[in-house]
């Protein structure tokens, strides 16, 4: 027996060696054959890299768009994502990295642009991310809600706090309470500016605790909607809190990360749930932060709703998509600014036209292409091949526009 165990270990040390021990190959070679081309002008995804993208689609019930924020080019390119993904593959349903509170009046105005951007002054920071080209994307898909269906879901935290607290005076079941919240609404409208969207929700360390207390005075029943709208304040201050934390040294910073994604998968499953059949799956196509968008765990360290929807897909029997966008040209000059290890992803440099590159055939020699970089930067190259599967360069990319609201330009 001693002996059949020694022979086992060597065995698996032998094994071991061999599995640490890349294949050669040329990498060059294997970049240029899984990197394609394409094209989304006038909202048509089209070309070789689009065809082949939705070649891997048939099966997915979820694709993952993961972006950097306030880029020109990223809601365009979503835009005819979206629109390809509905025409060919049924897709119906775009849940955002928004107020959820937005969002739903956005599905009332069924695409009416210009009351979007009224909302959006209305309510300078209601909309989180209210670009002129981020509108026109919630325009274009808003298009599709119907009464009781709305075709976007906003899962983000509440962000501006004055339309949930316009709302709670009209509830409070008496004078005190609706006093009460009428100062804290008072207050808010003060403080909440484009220019200094978080002073209240996030700035003051006073006002998780006064939300906290005005949700007691208020005794609402479970579910109602004056418990959903204060229950939705008084987790945004919460999430808040830690990050402010955070910045003033706490060791608190990965709740921040974690409970807001544990809010996007509950917020998500609300939505899902309501449409959900025994016998249709809806698809849904996601936007959020990139980081948002890695299957396993963010560089945050939060299990992230990405890596939900792929676990979630598979337990329904099919599978998720992920797509980092990579825009250059306005924020990122260069794809390197992503990390200094997608030099070994693109060694040429960013590419003259919108490409995909096919990460799923890069993985099985993912070792060859960390052992490119140092060693500093090994686990973050590793950790971005495996979370995505396949990255879109934008090139000739630019700083969003904000001419429809007149917002500063973060």
């Amino acid at each position: 027996m001693r002996t059949l165990l020694l022979a086992l270990a060597a065995l698996t040390l032998a094994t071991s060696a061999v599995a640490q021990t890349p294949t050669q190959v040329d990498t060059g070679a294997l970049l240029a054959a899984n990197t394609r081309p394409f094209s989304y002008a006038d909202g048509k995804l089209a070309g070789p890299g689009a065809d082949f993208m939705f070649g891997q689609l048939p099966t997915a019930q979820f694709v993952f768009l993961g972006e950097s924020h306030h880029d020109r080019q990223t809601p365009i390119f979503a835009g005819a994502l979206y629109g390809r993904l509905k025409q060919e593959l049924g897709y119906r349903y775009l849940a955002v990295e928004q107020d959820p509170l937005a969002i739903d009046a956005i599905n009332t105005y069924r695409g009416d642009l210009s009351r979007i951007v009224a909302l959006s002054k209305t309510y300078p920071t209601h909309i989180g991310f209210s670009s002129d080209q981020d509108l026109a994307l919630l325009a274009l898909v808003s298009k599709d809600a119907r009464s009781g269906d709305p075709s976007i879901w906003g899962l983000e935290q509440a962000q501006g706090v004055a339309p949930y607290l316009e709302e709670l005076v009209t509830l409070a079941s008496n004078a005190a309470t609706r006093a009460t919240t009428q100062g804290l609404l008072d207050e808010a409208r003060l403080k909440e500016t484009r220019a200094n969207q978080g002073a209240f929700i996030h700035d003051d360390p006073t006002t998780l605790s006064r939300l906290t207390a005005l949700k007691t005075a208020f005794a609402a029943k479970p579910g109602s909607r004056a418990d959903v709208l204060l229950t939705g304040l008084v987790t945004s201050a919460r999430i808040y809190s830690y990050n402010r934390r955070a910045n003033a040294g706490e060791r608190v910073g990965l709740y921040n990360n974690t409970e807001r994604e544990a809010l996007f998968k509950r917020s998500f499953m609300t939505h899902y749930r309501q449409v959900a059949t025994a016998k249709t799956l809806p698809r849904v196509m996601f936007k959020f932060g990139s980081w948002h968008g890695y299957r396993g765990r963010s560089p945050g360290g939060a299990f992230t709703i990405a890596n939900f929807a792929h676990e979630f897909a598979i337990a329904n029997g099919r599978e998720a998509y992920g797509i980092v966008v990579v825009p250059t040209g306005g924020y990122e000059a260069d794809v390197t600014e992503e990390g200094p290890w997608m030099k070994a992803l693109f060694p040429d440099g960013p590419p003259k036209q919108p490409v995909i590159l096919d990460l799923r055939a890069i993985q099985p020699w993912s070792r060859v292409f960390v052992n490119q970089v140092p060693v500093e930067q090994q686990g973050a190259l590793r950790d971005y091949i495996f979370a995505h599967d396949a990255v879109v360069v934008l090139p000739n990319s630019a700083k969003a526009s904000w001419d429809l609201t007149g917002f500063p330009v973060p």
